[in-house]
């Protein structure tokens, strides 16, 4: 049975976190709907919010603000990169791309697919301008860790307004095509890959760089913070 006090949410930094996990996960691909009934609340004296599961909150216009935050507030000046690597050049590609960024002052959230929690990922496409697919080449195609990153971008529908996918094959590779059309249903604006043989060299270095500043530039024409 639950005392009185946790019927409410009352720790409001780990509720935020629930919260925020709860609507990335299950409530993102309707933030339109979201958007449409909030705007229905708006001048609504609200004294308590009680849903038909989770805890009470005492004081609405603490979950008010941050759905209001997740589904009307532009996508802030962060990629997302989740990614997998086999042998090594992939990580590689991924480790010198994230310090090409970050030089260029755009925040970074990385996810190794091998061993990470999905709701993590999902959370921080909730913020992010731009998702970027670190993929190696399995048999011709994107790991399968890979297609799942890509059939979730696809299936929260989150705000992101760029993508791109940087990675490595041996013989040949279909993975900037097959990842392209499967997040084809965002409408985000498909940024020149950098998908190398073998470990990176100096030519592929100097793609990565011209990536990361693509994107940078992007983010400032779009006044992302």
């Amino acid at each position: 049975m639950l005392w009185l006090h946790q019927l409410y949410a009352v720790d409001e930094a780990v509720i935020y976190e629930a919260a925020k996990r709860y609507y990335a996960e299950i409530m993102m691909p309707f933030r339109n709907m979201i958007q449409r009934n909030l705007e229905k609340l708006r001048g609504l004296r609200i004294d308590v919010i009680a849903p038909s599961h989770g805890p009470m909150y005492h004081k609405p216009s603490f979950i008010l603000e941050a759905y209001g935050d997740w589904v009307f507030s532009a996508p802030r000046n962060l990629v997302v990169l989740p990614y997998v690597s086999m042998h090594g050049s992939t990580k590689a590609i991924v480790n010198y791309f994230v310090s090409a960024l970050v030089e260029r002052g755009v925040k970074v959230q990385q996810f190794n697919l091998s061993r990470m929690d999905i709701g993590k990922l999902s959370m921080a496409l909730v913020d992010a301008a731009t998702a970027v697919l670190g993929a190696p080449t399995v048999l011709g195609g994107p790991h399968p860790n890979i297609l799942y990153a890509a059939h979730l971008l696809s299936a929260l529908r989150p705000k992101v307004m760029f993508a791109s996918v940087i990675g490595s094959y041996g013989w040949g590779t279909t993975v900037t095509q097959q990842i392209a059309q499967m997040l084809s249903p965002l409408k985000v604006e498909f940024l020149e890959p950098v998908v190398v043989k073998g470990y990176p060299r100096e030519d592929a270095l100097r793609a990565l760089d011209r990536l990361a500043s693509e994107i940078s530039e992007r983010h400032k024409k779009h006044g992302l913070t």
